[in-house]
């Protein structure tokens, strides 16, 4: 098969018009639920193949039938056609190279099959010289270990993400720290004998009386002798030592678990001391717990974000307060009175348990019936593949007694390992999801249920992701009424479930696949 495969893409570029075939394929879920469009897909592709003048001669679109169909026939006709007519082909252009199968396995048989018939796969909408996907696919037989790395690379990463998120620091610990660890084994930032002096070092910047080399020459006399003016610089910037974390790729300041060696109080006046400005006001942390609502909610007359903040009475008694700054907009309103309105707007999402019971049930038997229909559809494709096997034995068989010739045999192979691809990848796409449908379902209605009372018990974190949660495009206020223009899907959806359902799934209800 090899031989008979032996003009390479590079060598047919050279002698002629290069000649392109495209592969669009969609599920029914992601054109319903995504907006995935075959008729887009098709445009991307020939607008691909125009840009790289490439002629386009056929295209096969696979149509995302009902969810659970996983046929793939159209693939199985590309590869019957390609097989047929590589000699005139020299591109296959697909929209994303996840199109042509989900499984590793399934796109090493598929690049490999048609790099043998000297046609190169291209995606019209990744590069292929950047991404993890598109060097897998240049190098698919010899990179699987680099691709292996990739990916438990990523999981560090994410990893990492995860745990900054959480407030625990994931590099090297800063001077005056050390890594101890916890009762649940998890490594944490704890102060070391040389956390005195770094304090001692922020004490003395917080003055504004010492310039850094004297604050330097100060700490040296006292025994700091691994202080220089780029580390002091460095102390002095850095928020972890007020319990803060700082990265780039997450736009606020995160609270930290460790314990911290100065007050959030001391690290802005010292940032406000090294950037020249006379510190009279402490930095702000625009993220205060005391006011979890600010920033989200916005205006009804104006459309500006509410902010938050403490007013002093004449008593001297603190009060906390909730307003719109905008000039000639005169909205203020009690912390307690605007967070007490939220909550009871929390609790007019939370449906009657008779409506959540039918929601359960359909939510429950929609899962069951796709695991049923994916196990059947399971046991057939390895039925047929068993007879696809048993078929490619006895073509051996008639090779070998000389009752076909070695030509013919070839041919029919060929047939037989486009149809053993397409069957492989149906089979991969059955694949069950070992999820616990039961035990989702129920913390799903646990949370829609306590929606208010979660909230209210919530840090502001979790305050704040319940907010976008239910509001993704935030809320209005007045003084009195919320509003808002939408609220998030799944809790639409259940508000407005009807009394009475004819357990029918609605559509974009089904699991994904």
């Amino acid at each position: 098969m090899n031989g008979q495969f032996n003009n390479s893409f590079s060598e047919k570029a050279g002698l002629k018009e290069l000649k392109a075939i495209i592969y669009c394929r969609v599920s029914t879920t992601e054109q319903a639920v995504l907006g995935f469009s075959l008729a887009a897909q098709e445009k991307v592709c020939r607008d691909y193949a125009e840009r790289n003048s490439f002629q386009v001669v056929k295209v096969f679109i696979e149509h995302g039938e009902s969810a659970k169909s996983i046929k793939r026939t159209q693939l199985n006709n590309l590869l019957e056609y390609a097989s047929k007519n590589f000699h005139n082909i020299d591109v296959l252009i697909v929209y994303k190279l996840d199109r042509l199968a989900r499984n590793m396995v399934d796109y090493t048989n598929l690049i490999q099959n048609f790099g043998q018939m000297g046609i190169d796969v291209k995606s019209a909408t990744e590069n292929l010289d950047e991404t993890s996907t598109g060097k897998l696919m240049k190098n698919i037989i010899a990179s699987f270990a680099q691709f292996e790395n990739d990916v438990k690379s990523e999981r560090t990463i994410n990893g990492m993400r995860q745990a900054i998120k959480e407030g625990r620091w994931c590099w090297c610990a800063p001077l005056g720290y050390r890594f101890s660890r916890e009762q649940s084994k998890r490594p944490i930032l704890v102060p070391n004998n040389d956390s005195e002096l770094v304090k001692e070092a922020f004490k003395l910047a917080e003055k504004g009386l010492y310039k850094q080399t004297e604050i330097i020459e100060l700490l040296r006399s006292k025994g700091f002798k691994k202080i220089n003016k780029q580390r002091m610089n460095c102390i002095l910037r850095n928020a972890l030592y007020a319990g803060m974390i700082k990265v780039d790729w997450y736009p606020e300041m995160i609270d930290a678990v460790h314990e911290p060696l100065i007050s959030k109080e001391t690290f802005y006046t010292v940032q406000m001391i090294l950037d020249g400005k006379k510190p009279t006001i402490q930095g702000k942390i625009k993220n205060n717990p005391d006011f979890p609502l600010r920033n989200f909610v916005v205006c009804e007359k104006c459309g500006s974000p509410l902010t938050g903040a403490w007013s002093r009475g004449r008593a001297g008694k603190r009060y906390a307060y909730y307003r719109c700054q905008t000039k000639g907009c005169h909205l203020n309103v009690k912390k307690q009175t605007m967070e007490n309105d939220f909550f009871e707007y929390l609790k007019s999402f939370q449906p009657k348990p008779e409506i959540l019971d039918l929601f359960e049930e359909i939510i429950t038997d929609v899962w069951e019936t796709r695991q049923k229909d994916k196990a059947e559809d399971q046991i057939r494709l390895e039925q047929e593949l068993d007879l696809i096997k048993e078929k490619k034995a006895k073509l051996l068989d008639l090779m070998l007694d000389e009752t076909i010739s070695a030509e013919e045999y070839k041919e029919k192979t060929r047939e037989i390992e486009n149809r053993t691809i397409v069957k492989k990848v149906e089979l991969h796409e059955t694949s069950t999801d070992l999820y616990d449908i039961e035990a989702y379902v129920k913390f799903c209605r646990f949370f829609i249920e306590n929606l208010s009372n979660l909230w209210a018990s919530a840090n502001l974190e979790l305050k704040q992701r319940f907010q976008n949660l239910v509001f993704p495009e935030g809320i209005k206020y007045d003084g009195r009424l919320y509003r808002t223009s939408q609220v998030s899907a799944i809790f639409e959806f259940v508000k407005n479930f009807p009394q009475k359902y004819d357990l029918a799934p609605p559509v974009g209800l089904e699991p994904t696949t």
